[in-house]
This record gives C-alpha cells, sequence and structure tokens, in this order.
C-alpha cells in the first residue's frame, strides 16, 4: 500500500517501506554508504530521506519530516525524495524492521504523540544514560530497541510544545521561568538538549548502536567552528541633559532594590554630575562600534521604531537615526526591537517595521520583542511572519542564561495552526546581560563562570547560530560593571575557539543554504 501526503516542503513522500536498494539488516552495515569525513568536507550536502510507516497520522508526518529537516540542516544533510537513487540513506519512522530490509533503510522507534495543552511542564520526563551525557526524554524509550524517539523528542523541544499548557503569566505577561519545564523538573538550561538528541541520532545514523558517541555537526564555514550573533537591544540612549540625569537617578534606586550592588551604585552615582559638566552619558554607539571593531566583530543593533508605552525607550527614532545610518555604513546591521505592547496587546509589529524603514530607507531583516515580552508563542510567530520578517531573536529568558528550546542553533518555529515550519528563523537568546546579572545574584556564582559554561556548552554540541545580547557593554547603565567586563572577556576570545561574532544578516548570508538545502526557509528575504 503507497500513501502520499503533503510534506512541510510542499513536497510528496510516501509511506511505502519497499522504496530503497540494496539490502542488508543493520546499520552498521550500511555504514560505507553514508559515513561523512567532517573534517575534510564541511558542508558535505549526502543525500538523506525520510519516510513513514503506514496510518501514521497526517499532523505527525508534518511534524517530523519538519524536525528530520531541521536536523538534515544542522549536520548538513540534503533531504531528497525518499524514492531517490540519489538517497545515501532512507530513515522510516514507525513500523518495524524486516527481514528483507535495505542497506540503506534504517528504521527508527515512533514514540510521539502530542502534548499540546496537557500539562507537558509537569509531567515528568524520563532520564537516560547516554555517552557519560544525562537526556530527559518526553517520550521513554522503544521497548524492542532500546533507542527514543529521536525526532520525536527533537520536536518536543525545538517547536516550544513543552510550554503550551503553562497558563499562568508574571507581572509583564511572560511565561516565568519558575513555570517552565526546567525549573519544575530541575532539569538544567545551561545543556542544549534538543542539540544533544541531533547528536545521538546522527551517532546511530554513522554507527547504529555500536559505540556511545555523540558527534559534533560540521560547520557550514571554513575556518570557523562556532557562530555567535553579536546584539545590542538600544533601550536608553542619551537625548539630552535631564533624561541621562534621570536615567542615572533611577539606577541608583534599583542598585539597592534590585541588584544591591554597591558597584552599580558607586558608578552610576560618580557619573551623576558628568552630564552637568558636558558629558553626554548614554551617547555609547560611536565608541561602541569602535571597540567592536577592534575585536573583528560586527553587531545587529535593536531599536525601536515607536515610542507607546512607559516601558518604551526613552528616544525617538529620528534623535538616534544618524548613529544608526552610521552603522549600517560600517557594515552591522539595524533590526527591530518590538516595543513593549506590539504582540501582546496592539499587534502592530508590521506597522513598526514600515516605521524603521521610512526613517532609515531601509527595513529590517528581523525582530527582537521589548522586555522579550509575548504571551504566546503563536501569537508572536504569526506576527513575525505577518512582518514579512526573516528571523526573530526573542525566544530566551529574562531570568537566567541558557537554552530555552535546548536548541544551540538557529531553527524555523513550527506552526501548529496550519501543521508546517514558519519561513522565517528563530535564533535562540541563550546569554544577555540582564538574565546573567540576575542568576549570578540568585545563584551566588560568578558571572564569567556562568558565561563561559553556556558558550562552551553550544561550542561543544555545534556550529552556533546562537544570539548574544548586552545593552551597553560600554557604560554601567544597564547592569553593574562586573557584567559588562564579561562581554569584552568573551568577546577576547575568539581566535582561541576559533570563533565568529557577527550580525544576524552575516549570519543569515553564511548559513541559509543550509536550511535551504533541508527544504526549510524557501521564501527566506535576507536584504528587506
Amino acid at each position: 500500500m503507497k500513501t502520499e501526503f503533503e510534506g512541510t516542503s510542499g513536497q510528496v513522500a510516501y509511506t511505502d517501506e519497499g522504496a530503497c536498494n540494496n539490502q542488508s539488516p543493520s546499520p552498521e552495515a550500511a555504514l560505507p554508504a553514508y559515513s561523512r569525513d567532517y573534517h575534510n568536507d564541511p558542508a558535505a550536502n549526502n543525500p538523506i530521506s525520510l519516510k513513514f510507516a503506514e496510518n501514521m497520522e497526517l499532523s505527525t508526518r508534518a511534524r517530523i519530516d519538519y524536525t528530520f529537516r531541521v536536523f538534515a540542516a544542522i549536520y548538513g544533510y540534503h533531504v531528497v525524495e525518499p524514492d531517490s537513487p540519489e538517497s545515501s540513506v532512507c530513515c522510516i519512522y514507525g513500523g518495524s524492521p524486516s527481514q528483507d530490509s535495505n542497506s540503506r533503510t534504517i528504521h527508527l522507534p515512533s514514540r510521539y504523540r502530542s502534548r499540546a495543552h496537557t500539562g507537558s511542564s509537569t509531567q515528568p520526563l524520563a532520564r537516560l544514560r547516554y555517552a557519560n551525557e544525562d537526556f530527559y526524554l518526553f517520550h521513554g524509550i522503544d521497548e524492542h530497541t532500546g533507542n527514543p524517539d529521536w525526532l520525536g523528542e527533537i520536536f518536543e523541544w525545538i517547536s516550544s510544545s513543552h510550554e503550551s499548557a503553562i497558563s499562568e503569566r508574571d507581572p509583564e505577561g511572560r511565561i516565568s521561568y519558575a513555570d517552565t519545564i526546567f525549573a519544575r523538573q530541575q532539569i538544567s538550561p545551561r545543556k542544549p538538549h534538543a542539540t544533544m538528541l541531533m547528536a545521538w541520532f546522527e551517532n546511530y545514523l554513522r554507527r547504529g548502536n555500536a559505540v556511545e558517541a555523540l558527534p559534533k555537526p560540521p560547520s557550514p564555514v571554513p575556518g570557523i567552528e562556532h557562530i555567535v550573533i553579536c546584539s545590542h537591544d538600544v533601550d536608553f540612549y542619551y537625548t539630552n541633559t535631564f533624561s541621562a540625569l534621570f536615567r542615572l537617578l533611577k539606577n541608583l534606586v534599583i542598585s539597592f532594590r534590585l541588584y544591591r550592588s554597591w558597584e552599580y551604585f558607586s558608578d552610576n552615582y560618580r557619573m551623576i554630575l558628568e552630564p552637568l559638566g558636558g558629558r553626554r552619558v548614554g551617547d555609547y554607539l560611536p565608541a561602541l562600534l569602535s571597540a567592536l571593531r577592534l575585536h573583528d566583530t560586527q553587531s545587529t543593533l535593536f531599536v525601536v521604531s515607536r515610542k507607546a508605552h512607559r516601558r518604551d525607550p526613552n528616544y525617538r527614532l529620528e534623535e538616534i537615526a544618524p548613529h544608526l545610518t552610521s552603522a549600517l555604513q560600517k557594515g552591522f546591521s539595524v533590526a527591530l526591537h518590538a516595543s513593549y505592547e506590539s504582540v501582546v496587546e496592539r499587534k502592530e509589529l508590521q506597522t513598526e517595521v514600515m516605521r524603521l524603514r521610512e526613517v532609515l530607507g531601509k527595513g529590517p531583516a528581523g525582530s527582537r520583542q521589548h522586555w522579550l515580552r509575548f504571551d504566546t508563542h503563536e501569537k508572536l510567530f504569526e506576527a513575525v511572519e505577518t512582518a514579512r520578517l526573516t528571523y526573530d531573536s526573542s525566544l530566551g529568558f529574562a531570568e537566567t542564561p541558557g537554552f530555552r528550546n535546548g536548541s544551540s542553533f538557529a531553527f524555523p518555529p513550527y506552526d501548529f495552526k496550519n501543521e508546517r515550519p514558519y519561513d522565517f528563523l528563530e535564533i535562540p537568546l541563550v546569554l544577555m546581560d540582564g538574565n546573567l546579572e540576575a542568576a549570578s545574584r540568585r545563584l551566588a556564582e560568578p558571572p564569567q563562570e556562568i558565561a563561559d559554561a553556556v558558550l562552551r556548552e553550544s561550542r561543544s554540541w555545534s556550529w552556533g547560530g546562537i544570539a548574544l545580547l548586552w545593552h551597553n557593554p560600554m557604560e554601567p547603565l544597564s547592569v553593574p560593571s562586573k557584567i559588562n567586563r564579561v562581554f569584552w572577556s568573551c568577546a577576547a576570545k575568539q581566535r582561541e575557539h576559533k570563533e565568529k561574532w557577527m550580525s544576524a544578516e552575516q549570519f543569515l548570508k553564511l548559513c541559509l543554504t543550509r536550511y535551504q538545502n533541508a527544504g526549510l526557509m524557501k521564501e527566506a528575504r535576507i536584504d528587506a
């Protein structure tokens, strides 16, 4: 029996299990057909395909097909039709291996079941030890093979489905870290759980169950082993003496009530007289751009285009437009910092995109929510897609650094309403000055050690595509000086780790082909 359905890429895939050639009983025997040299072939584009066992639900097929393509994008596979003679390995999701299975055929466990709105953040996950690492599984282990449903597990992480049942919101209207699966089940957010599952899956494709290993995916950029998207949200900027004094006085209160930091108090206290003496406290962009260029680093500046709420920044876009134009001329990029009410109340993200294009003469390629504020993933993602943006970078925690979606890589979010991937990338925000300060204060850990740990995990498991955010690393206006020192310390280690900090637009131009080879991001727009 052969049944066809519409896959996430718009291509037709088939459930006929007998379509592959060259028979052999195990993945180990098939190794020569698809083994790759990761060092000499960093963008192998190895053809790979996926098909499904009979009677699989259409929604499950769409979700697993999407996950398979994200995996292929990260590991450099080229996704082809199941019957294609090009395919070096053909994965079958579901069913059971038969005696006449093919050498290029690998059967995968299919334990995935929709968990939407069923208390996903509170239902205990199963812990399993593999290759000296702990894995946390939503759907457990296949009783016949002892393997997890890799694709189903990865989908749970990157689709944000484990947050779908959380109904409570914090005072700012966001999902609180305290209500997430990390806090409730004491799972470390500093481990990229989805990335680790991908490494396990890749090892199974290469070696079966013969050897426990977690191979790292090859970088799409020769000579660069890890990519960080450097970014700065412009939440305060010098516009006049009064606004600078008001900010400094406000920071004195924050130093006692929130940070409890003598360093922060003394830094801001010393600066109070400077605006009266003519110094433009908070006029930091020219100095920042020069300092970043010394580190051979470019970044993305996220700016609010329309002030509509008291929690929006103090400036009007026209007041800082000359600095933004200068940044664009120097190769930096400017993106939208969507205002406080842009998604939750007003739904005006598209209007704010148009406003930025009107003032700068160039539209933004991406956005990040001010205060990381959104109430539901669906509302945020629909707004980003409606605004025809190519990326978003709002998925991070305000309270702690880490991998909110378990991913140390960029990925297109999943659209549950239409059972397909969105046509933009989510660049995970894994580290920022605010959540680093909060975590360091709460856990009594040195902030440099926390930052090093998060970046080390990303480097260990992937080639990156993660975002780092420091609002103003030039002055202690957003966070204490010791937090700003962490930024420059990490920036100075790029060469040591064969790492490159770049703007989001640079990342897209270098890496978009990876996603397109996997059948994702077909309508991506880099130059807005």
